[in-house]
């Protein structure tokens, strides 16, 4: 079983629709299962009905949330809605029509009225003992170093193998000798490189070497290869 640390955010629905789970985390644990993997995600969101629909939503995407953490503090963090696209007839009326609006910024998440969520050592130490069969831990999003010490700890303990995604230019801690760390880039927003983590810690979990883990997950993610 893979763990996946970071606390998604959600995408509202339209009226009578369902919502979506979204953000980096999210994506990763989504790529696993597809992979072929069974994912339980470790997280946390706000006792509102925001987090109400975003475990719905992880359920429908079949992610294993048994670990995902109420805070009453704080909001479930909400994911920016889609540029709507401006339709043909609107275009040829409106000469400003072309002026699209700039893109949501990279990152997944938006915002929600007060603080928002966050792990803490003490919520991995708990999610951790509960989920004691684990043979992979993906840490999706940046820990402070409390909680990061705590998952490299329970990783040691278990016989874990441990993935590590660091921000983009972010300094890299200290990691055992034998964890994965992969640098985000600026931006993802096909996905390639959430589906890249994803299918490499499925095929870490099958047991596929490291070399031949990464290959994998790179083919399967998309990448294209350079032309000679």
């Amino acid at each position: 079983m893979i763990v996946v640390i970071g606390s998604p955010s959600v995408l509202p629905a339209d009226p009578g629709g369902r919502a979506t789970a979204t953000g980096r985390p999210t994506d990763v644990a989504r790529a696993a299962i597809d992979a072929g993997s069974s994912v339980q995600l470790v997280g946390k969101v706000g006792d509102d009905p925001a987090g109400d629909a975003l475990l719905l939503a992880l359920a429908d995407a079949g992610i294993g949330h048994v670990a995902v953490l109420r805070d009453p503090a704080r909001a479930t963090p909400l994911a920016p809605a889609p540029a709507p696209v401006p339709d043909l007839e609107s275009m040829l009326v409106d000469d400003d029509a072309f002026d699209l609006p700039d893109p949501a910024p990279p990152g997944g998440s938006g915002t929600a009225s007060g603080p928002l969520p966050t792990i803490d050592a003490g919520d991995l130490e708990l999610a951790l003992r509960y989920l004691p069969d684990h043979r992979i831990v993906v840490v999706a999003e940046a820990l402070d170093a409390a909680a990061r010490d705590a998952v490299i700890s329970d990783c040691s303990y278990v016989g874990a193998q441990l993935v590590v995604i660091l921000e983009p230019s972010a300094a890299s801690p200290e990691l055992p000798p034998d964890a994965t760390a992969f640098e985000a880039p600026e931006s993802d927003p096909d996905g390639v490189f959430a589906r890249t983590v994803g299918r490499f810690a499925a095929a870490l979990d099958q047991g596929v070497p490291g070399p031949a883990a990464l290959a994998q997950a790179t083919a399967g993610a998309g990448w294209q290869a350079s032309p000679a």
